[in-house]
């Protein structure tokens, strides 16, 4: 390393006056630019990047309490359904099913329906339809699902597979879970 620099200042001193000042100025330009390619510019990219995250996150809060005021008032309503006994007692998810798939497809094209019960915790249990259908176009599996979604009664849609059928490709084999919780 002694030799290199040695070597380099034998080559500054056989320089002029004014060679000597422009190799100056281009290695005070040359460190310059490494300082900041090295240190000012990440740095700066990192406070860039930190910045829209943190803006990214304000949004996110801003969606998450909008959620959990959503979330307070259903489960306002679901308190105020079960004090006042307005929950529906005769409600039949399998017949509810029945008839959302008959009105929504051909007969034919239901494979099988199996009804399923379950307890979920102290008081309630889970009642499930799981509904296969054959060779059903996907207008038809949206209307469906549109209808299960639509219900009076709190019933949703746990699970829904789509396998395209290899001698139809505008075909679908379904499952479709549908599930809704009572008291027991």
């Amino acid at each position: 390393m002694r030799q290199f620099f040695h070597t380099l200042a034998a080559a500054l001193a056989r320089l002029s006056r004014r060679e000597q000042r422009l190799v100056a100025a281009l290695g005070a330009v040359a460190l310059l630019g490494a300082v900041y390619v090295l240190m000012l510019e990440p740095f700066l990219t990192s406070r860039e990047r930190a910045g829209r995250r943190i803006e990214v996150l304000r949004d996110d809060i801003q969606v998450m309490q909008g959620l959990a005021r959503r979330i307070e008032a259903l489960e306002t309503q679901s308190k105020d359904a079960d004090a006042s006994g307005a929950a529906n007692a005769g409600f039949s998810l399998f017949s509810f099913i029945d008839k959302a798939t008959m009105s929504a497809v051909s007969r034919d094209a239901v494979a099988s329906m199996n009804p399923s019960k379950r307890p979920v915790r102290q008081g309630f249990e889970e009642n499930a339809v799981e509904l296969r259908l054959s060779s059903v176009t996907l207008p038809e599996v949206v209307g469906l699902l549109e209808k299960i979604e639509s219900a009076n009664q709190p019933v949703y849609v746990k699970r829904v597979e789509l396998k395209r059928r290899y001698d139809d490709g505008g075909r679908f084999d379904v499952i479709i879970v549908a599930g809704s919780v009572s008291r027991t």
